[in-house]
């Protein structure tokens, strides 16, 4: 099948589809949004704007590390698993589907572990077709609408960059655009994610805060690694190792450049 879906075939149950595409390579390794009533308790996701809200779960996410805490450190552990719960099942929707996921603010629910930590996506319905494949509209309501509230209100509340979690959200939007690039079923459906990836200022003059996320770096191996580009503080808080793909890893520093007049 050609880029995503045509648009005169897009699927009568989205719901149904983007459940169908969960099951199969290379997604069935990824936990499918859930659909309806939640069962089990479930908070609407603009309810994480009352910053009061959004400290009592990153309190509650930092009884599980070991003491001292590092708040910085711990914020921006708990926007990982936020910001995949959320991303992923609406950019899946949007690159293969075709499909606008009901994944606002005020229509997506979350359920969270006993620990605090994002668990499951809840949607009152599959969505409704994309308005637009312009770039920067189709991703506009997932970056502009949801999270990028929730990254000033981390930001403030832990005193680190906001630049910080955009890369933890953009780790996760890099890696859905390569998957659905190389599904078998969609040709090419990753290409509109990768290009607004590699827009360093959108159309309306802002930057771009997911410009480039991540690079692939020759270090000798058989692939190239794959380095976020801005650190995501993890190894702060104590007994946290540095990540896989972090870009202060000995490994994956860039070369040092050979001083004037030292030889070549």
């Amino acid at each position: 099948m050609s880029h995503a879906v045509a648009l005169d075939n897009r699927p009568a149950d989205p719901q149904q589809a983007l459940l169908a595409l969960y099951r199969a390579p290379p997604l069935d390794a990824l936990k499918a949004p859930a659909f309806g009533r939640p069962p089990v308790p479930a908070v609407r996701a603009a309810a994480l704007a009352d910053r009061d809200v959004l400290a009592g779960y990153l309190q509650r996410f930092a009884t599980g590390f070991s003491t001292p805490v590092d708040d910085k450190a711990v914020a921006s552990i708990w926007s990982k698993f936020y910001l995949a719960t959320v991303s992923i099942p609406a950019l899946v929707a949007n690159l293969l589907l075709d499909v606008a996921l009901p994944a606002g603010p005020a229509e997506a629910r979350l359920e969270f572990s006993e620990r605090g930590q994002a668990a499951r996506l809840w949607l009152v319905d599959g969505g409704r077709p994309l308005a637009s494949r312009a770039p920067d509209t189709r991703f506009s309501a997932l970056f502009d609408q949801h999270c990028a509230p929730l990254i000033e209100a981390l930001a403030a509340l832990s005193g680190l960059s906001p630049r910080v979690f955009w890369s933890n959200l953009g780790h996760y939007v890099e890696y859905v655009a390569r998957l659905c690039a190389q599904h078998p079923a969609f040709t090419g459906a990753g290409d509109a994610l990768l290009a607004y990836l590699d827009m360093r200022v959108l159309s309306d003059g802002r930057r771009n805060p997911l410009y480039q996320p991540v690079r692939y770096l020759d270090v000798g191996a058989a692939q190239p690694a794959r380095v976020r580009r801005v650190c995501c503080v993890k190894y702060r808080q104590g007994g946290e190792a540095l990540c896989g793909n972090c870009p202060l890893k000995t490994e994956h520093r860039p070369p040092r450049r050979a001083a004037k007049g030292e030889s070549q």
